[in-house]
């Protein structure tokens, strides 16, 4: 067993009172219900901090990557546009990122270990999941 998986062993069965209360809360999930937060989430995890231009290249080259097909300027735009309006002050709201609209930044707030797995499960079974094209 590699260390992801007794990590996710330990979390499968780790007490009540051992997990973060955020894993009790509709808000949490809510913010994870969309690909490009649970990706979002997913980038800010390695990167720790980032921007809003930054963030809407990497969602779109994602996408890209996803559909295989390329990305135009307006496309990068539309994903600013999401992340401004949408995507980034419901994740705010939620106490998981902490985000700057005046200036475009954005900081991964402090996530507990478990609230992290589920972010990198949710991205590992999306990435081996077959995407509509392969159907």
């Amino acid at each position: 067993m590699d260390n992801s998986e007794a990590d996710t062993e330990r979390t499968a069965h780790a007490p009540v009172e051992d997990l973060p209360p955020r894993l009790a809360e509709d808000e949490f999930y809510r913010a994870l219900a969309s690909s490009k937060r649970r990706r979002l989430l997913s980038y800010l995890l390695e990167t720790t901090d980032s921007t809003v231009d930054e963030l809407a290249s990497v969602l779109s080259g994602w996408e890209a990557t996803a559909t295989g097909t390329m990305r135009t300027q307006r496309d990068r735009l539309n994903r600013r546009i999401e992340l401004i309006h949408v995507h980034l002050p419901l994740l705010a709201n939620t106490g998981l990122i902490e985000y700057d609209p005046a200036t475009g930044s954005v900081e991964l707030e402090s996530i507990s270990p478990p609230v992290a797995d589920i972010i990198r499960q949710s991205i590992n079974a999306e990435d081996r999941s077959p995407s509509p094209t392969d159907a």
